[in-house]
């Protein structure tokens, strides 16, 4: 599932462009390879600042059993590394070093990794009926480079975080199944391992990640200063604010194509709910674009903290339960003909009893 779209800002400089261009392709191949499942959850563009340190990530995939961090780069050339771990990029014959990507991925995963561990008790819960603790010193958090397509690697050491973006992907989804195959204990193979296995439920996962999105702190907006001419003379105008980011919604005209409307569409999920999101009229024919209508209200919650008088439209699923802020809200079928309504996930566990109408 997307959570978050990449988000596009159109810039006029060339290196700005390809960058933005390099995010664009991997953001279409993380769509492709992760849209339909309901126990991943991609974000484009994450940005979370956390004790004076600040991550930006490029893509991210929250999972049960870890954290994928995805580096975009713009490499048409040749990108290579030397034996002593030294990065260099090559194109149109002329060569420049690189800081080096994978740990640039890395201590962005080390400032997630600790915002998550001092808030895991309002993401995961507390601990129930004996079991371990919860929490994410054990989460592992796996770093790849994604250069363009067109790019070429040449490996005077091995790297092995660094791929090209189309294979990103499948990399990232191997990755969790050997992750998955391990935490299986009735496994016989896995019977005497010591092995410490990371996981979490897929509520948990969906609360984790959206936890991160609410924590997304885009940097300041630039001020445009406009120049309009008068009759008299040209002279500055007011200062103004750069446009606003595009915030789908139904009804709302379809950025993409620009002739459609947007309207709410439905999937069927694995365990007996839906998923909504935004669509073009002219999807999947005429038009691609598609909006997840639970990352745009995520962005516009303040905290995950319980309010007495909680909006009605402000509920959807995945959003954090307001009554006990660590289950999450899903859809629930009514029963003798009645609507279907929001429940809190923890009910059974933690007896938690928030519902709420389906406006």
């Amino acid at each position: 599932m997307i959570l978050k779209e990449k988000e596009l800002t159109n810039p006029s400089d060339p290196r700005q462009k390809a960058g933005e261009e390099a995010e664009k392709q991997m953001a279409f191949y993380l769509q492709r390879a992760f849209r339909k499942r309901d126990d991943c959850f991609v974000i484009n563009d994450l940005r979370v600042i956390h004790d004076g340190d600040v991550a930006q990530i490029d893509h991210l995939v929250v999972s049960p059993f870890g954290l994928f961090i995805v580096e975009s780069k713009s490499v048409h050339g040749t990108i290579s590394i030397n034996q002593h771990g030294d990065w260099k990029r090559t194109y149109n014959n002329e060569v420049t070093g690189m800081p080096s990507p994978v740990l640039q991925g890395q201590e962005q995963g080390r400032i997630l990794k600790e915002l998550l561990r001092e808030n895991a008790e309002q993401v995961l819960g507390k601990i129930l009926f004996g079991k371990v603790q919860k929490g994410f010193r054990y989460c592992p958090v796996c770093t790849y480079v994604a250069i363009s397509d067109s790019g070429i690697i040449d490996r005077g050491m091995d790297v092995p975080e660094l791929l090209k973006a189309d294979v990103v992907s499948g990399a990232i989804i191997k990755k969790i199944d050997g992750f998955a195959s391990k935490a299986n204990l009735l496994s016989p193979k896995n019977l005497l391992s010591t092995d410490v296995i990371w996981e979490i439920t897929k509520d948990e996962a969906i609360a984790t990640a959206g936890f991160l999105v609410s924590k997304h702190t885009p940097p300041a907006s630039p001020i445009k200063v406009a120049l309009s001419k008068t009759k008299d003379d040209a002279k500055p105008a007011t200062t103004q604010k750069s446009e606003k980011t595009f915030v789908p919604k139904v009804g709302a005209n379809c950025p993409e194509c620009g002739k459609q409307k947007l309207i709410r569409k439905s999937i069927n999920r694995n365990d007996g709910t839906e998923t909504d999101f935004l669509a073009c009229e002219g999807y999947p024919h005429s038009c691609k674009a598609l909006f997840p209508l639970v990352a745009v209200v995520r962005q516009s919650m303040p905290s995950y903290e319980a309010q007495e008088k909680p909006v009605p439209s402000s509920f959807h699923e995945g959003m954090p339960c307001p009554k006990c802020g660590t289950g999450i809200l899903v859809r629930k079928s009514g029963k003798s003909g009645k609507p279907d309504f929001f429940g809190c996930s923890n009910y059974g566990k933690t007896k938690c009893r928030f519902t709420e109408s389906i406006i």
